[in-house]
């Protein structure tokens, strides 16, 4: 069985992060949780509900987050998939990738933000600094 954890990251510090958790196993994928905050996941693996709460923002502290995925699936996390442009070099540009997605699902309200100093700014800077 392979275990993910997904970050859809918020960029900036004042808004939340959401993260999913998924197996896939035998040729099938189950997802095994969905929150709208790291707030939700660490409060589902400690106390097995799912938060009805307003999501609030906090900065991700990877131990943290990798043992509550681990505790929930059953079974150590094998891989972090993260939806934020992350670069070596200051990002000041949109990527090939951040335009095909807004013409393919703008007409959907579903577009994506244009990297700048602020976004993902601090935020991409310090998963960066984390995780290498």
């Amino acid at each position: 069985m392979t275990i993910i954890l997904g970050n859809d990251a918020a960029w900036t510090a004042t808004q939340p992060s959401g993260v999913a958790l998924a197996s896939f196993a035998v040729g099938n994928w189950h997802l095994i949780f969905a929150g709208s905050s790291y707030r939700h996941l660490l409060d589902h693996a400690e106390e097995g509900l799912i938060s009805t709460s307003r999501p609030f923002c906090t900065v991700a502290e990877a131990a943290a987050l990798l043992a509550a995925a681990g505790k929930i699936a059953g079974a150590p996390v094998d891989l972090i998939a993260i939806d934020m442009p992350l670069s070596l070099e200051p990002i000041t540009a949109r990527r090939v990738s951040d335009n095909q997605v807004s013409a393919a699902y703008g007409a959907r309200h579903c577009i994506m933000h244009t990297p700048s100093a602020i976004r993902p700014g601090k935020i991409g800077g310090y998963t960066k600094r984390r995780e290498g």
